[in-house]
């Protein structure tokens, strides 16, 4: 059996043990938990990277926020390093589908793995290649609650209560800062206090319009996407309560290769049996699960995946 079929079939034999503790985090009190370790070592993070997705599935996009933020990370980031890829069973703009999600936990760990090899290969002798990749899931719908779910778990997942940075990309940016989401918060952005005084960061990804892609024109040239940043720093926002020093913790980057690239081309792709096109859009193993397990076969939307 080959390396990647020997991978497939691991997978497959763990999807009861998947199941069962989304079905205990779901039933428990708690607001986050780690479901796997992928290259499990005891380093305590003082840098937690955290890739928040609904991995629908995740693609190369998601390679390279994480790749970018490992390679070029700002001063404030400091070794050692570890990585959350953390998926929430509650969103702020879908209904929520508790029977949910043991399929985006398997993608999760796949994709993790096939980063985890990739950086024993490019890292060859440096901390990075030894990066814990961990799999969580989370009740909060919010990037602020997130954070503070993370922090309190008991006992503490991480103890050295290391900065949180999320990789976003600039349509999140916008929805982290739109009041309508803070209604219980007067005003409104006084919400995001928490998270900044404790020193956590956004690293936002441009999101350049792609001709291919229409959705991607909602959004504005760069040059727009990082006024907005500048905005926020000048404290254009300060009446909805955004304080415009917090502005510093968020980072403007430059996308890479691959970071326009949406889940719903890999679904589409996937859907069509165009698995030489899904291959061209995610990790080997990614596309390996995605055909083994035909996930997208007959929906497109992802809804096999909440169900």
């Amino acid at each position: 059996m080959d390396d990647m079929a020997s991978r497939i079939a691991t997978l497959r034999s763990i999807l009861p043990d998947l199941e069962s503790a989304l079905t205990s985090f779901a039933h428990s009190s708690s607001k986050f938990h780690v479901v796997r370790t992928v290259n499990p070592t005891n380093t305590q993070p003082k840098t937690l990277y955290i890739l928040d997705s609904s991995f629908n599935p995740p693609s190369i996009a998601h390679l390279s926020l994480v790749q970018s933020a490992l390679k070029s990370h700002g001063r404030s980031e400091h070794n050692p390093y570890r990585l959350l890829l953390l998926f929430s069973t509650q969103n702020a703009d879908k209904a929520p589908s508790p029977a949910s999600f043991v399929q985006r936990i398997a993608l999760m760990t796949i994709f993790a793995e096939d980063f985890s090899q990739t950086l024993k290969k490019s890292s060859a002798g440096t901390d990075l290649a030894d990066l814990s990749i961990d799999i969580g899931l989370t009740k909060e719908p919010y990037y602020s609650d997130k954070s503070i779910a993370i922090r309190d778990t008991t006992p503490p997942f991480y103890s050295s209560n290391p900065i949180h940075v999320h990789l976003t990309g600039y349509d999140t940016l916008i929805r982290f800062c739109n009041p309508k989401y803070y209604p219980k918060y007067d005003p409104p952005l006084s919400a995001l206090k928490p998270f900044f005084d404790a020193g956590h960061k956004l690293r936002v990804t441009q999101r350049p319009s792609d001709p291919s892609d229409k959705s991607s024109n909602e959004f504005g040239t760069v040059e727009e996407q990082q006024k907005y940043v500048n905005d926020l720093r000048d404290g254009a926002r300060e009446k909805d309560g955004f304080k415009s020093q917090w502005g510093n913790n968020i980072d403007m980057v430059e996308a890479n290769e691959g970071v326009g690239i949406s889940s719903t081309r890999v679904r589409n792709a996937a859907k069509e049996g165009k698995w030489d096109v899904v291959e061209g859009l995610c990790t080997k193993g990614v596309a390996a699960w995605l055909k083994d397990q035909t996930l997208y076969s007959g929906d497109a939307s992802g809804k096999k995946l909440s169900s």
